[in-house]
């Protein structure tokens, strides 16, 4: 996609440290947050897991009849882009940053592109929407530059196949269908802002889980010994 935005986040200069993992369900997004956290934990700092879309909003009559009941016609898009919009300043102003003023380190499981995930995915009507969104609407736009800027943001991907079997093995997902041309597209579509943000991308295709916990460690090892005055 051509028109992919590089987006302006607000750094935090803060002593914590932020890191955002971003992806399509089926590409192992998850299980790297838990091993991050882990191993962060392990180390000995205090971390704070988050996610996007949060509780506050999955309990919604909104999330609900789009999400569990597959029931669109009662939505506007539009306005459900905006929820998924509010969602993302609440965690940020007062959840991300608060933690990392405190000297944490936040982990979040999706962030800047989380409505190019398991929303788009599961909801394919609300593509024009998104698309318009992170490509041309000023209010988007706008909204973003007031979300905390990650320190390191990894954008996991996969075949499409390879995800979808992952994504049927899993007993917990409501029942839904997924095409994979479709699911191509939206992952084209995440890639493109991913790599307009310079996020780290991680094929999760054919690597194990520890290997691709490992590269991540690399980066977060950086960000861990740098501060912000160096940047």
């Amino acid at each position: 996609m051509d028109n992919a935005k590089k987006f302006r986040l607000t750094p935090h200069n803060a002593l914590g440290r932020f890191i955002a993992v971003e992806g399509l369900d089926g590409t192992g997004k998850t299980g790297l947050v838990r091993r991050i956290v882990s191993d962060l934990k392990s180390q000995g700092f205090e971390v704070v897991r988050v996610r996007v879309p949060t509780d506050r909003i999955r309990r919604s009559w909104m999330f609900q009849q789009v999400h569990n009941l597959n029931i669109q016609s009662d939505v506007d898009p539009l306005a459900y882009e905006v929820a998924y919009m509010a969602d993302r300043l609440q965690l940020s102003g007062a959840v991300i940053k608060p933690a990392l003023d405190q000297g944490k380190i936040v982990v979040a499981d999706r962030y800047l592109i989380s409505s190019i995930g398991s929303l788009l995915v599961r909801v394919p009507e609300l593509l024009d929407v998104i698309e318009t969104s992170y490509t041309s609407s000023g209010w988007f736009n706008e909204l973003v530059s007031n979300l905390v800027q990650p320190d390191v943001s990894f954008f996991l991907h996969s075949d499409a196949d390879v995800a979808m079997t992952r994504i049927a093995k899993k007993k917990d997902e409501r029942a839904f269908d997924l095409d994979a041309n479709f699911y191509r597209h939206v992952f084209n579509l995440g890639k493109s802002f991913a790599v307009a943000n310079e996020m780290v991308l991680l094929d999760t295709t054919n690597v194990t889980a520890v290997n691709i916990n490992a590269t991540a460690q690399e980066y977060i090892s950086k960000i861990l010994r740098w501060s912000h005055a160096d940047t």
